[in-house]
């Protein structure tokens, strides 16, 4: 029996070991992390012990990972899509629409705004001349695409495309 004991310690200290190199590389979901190290080959006693070892000395927090993921991310994806995009890496969609809340707070709608009005320089629209007709396309395209109701509003009522509060 002690023999087996040690067994699982030395299986438990080779996952550590793979955690720490893994997370060396880059930072990871806790479920990202977990199927990573299943994967290996490790049992799934030994990686939930790990992974709760590993978030108890906070070098695995998914509420970090979000922070980090908006960061990069922030100007150049709509908001819808990075909730989606943190979801599917397996954030908690309650620490990913918390965090996602926090930040549109602090910094507001303009990076969504100017992404909008970049979206639709891109395909040559100008709203102040188009049919409602093509107003409604372009609308169904951005909303396809994540964007909020109350950003597309502001690039569509913004005076051009040019506009110097949300300059492309």
């Amino acid at each position: 029996m002690a023999d087996t004991d040690r067994d699982q310690e030395q299986r438990r200290k080779e996952c550590l070991r793979k955690s720490g190199t893994l997370l060396s590389q880059r930072d990871y979901t806790c479920m990202r992390l977990r199927d990573k190290l299943l994967a290996g080959g490790f049992e799934e006693e030994i990686v939930e012990m790990t992974l709760k070892d590993l978030k108890e000395a906070h070098y695995l927090d998914d509420e970090r990972y979000a922070r980090n993921f908006i960061q990069a991310h922030w100007e150049d994806r709509s908001r819808t899509r990075i909730r989606m995009d943190l979801e599917n890496r397996g954030v908690p969609s309650d620490i990913a629409a918390r965090v996602i809340g926090e930040e549109n707070e602090e910094r507001g709608n303009s990076a969504e705004i100017r992404q909008v009005l970049k979206l639709m320089q891109k395909r040559n629209f100008d709203p102040q001349s188009a049919s409602w007709e093509e107003k409604g396309k372009m609308k169904g395209y951005l909303y396809r695409k994540g964007y909020s109701a109350s950003s597309v509003r502001a690039a569509m009522n913004s005076d051009s495309l040019d506009s110097e509060e949300f300059s492309v």
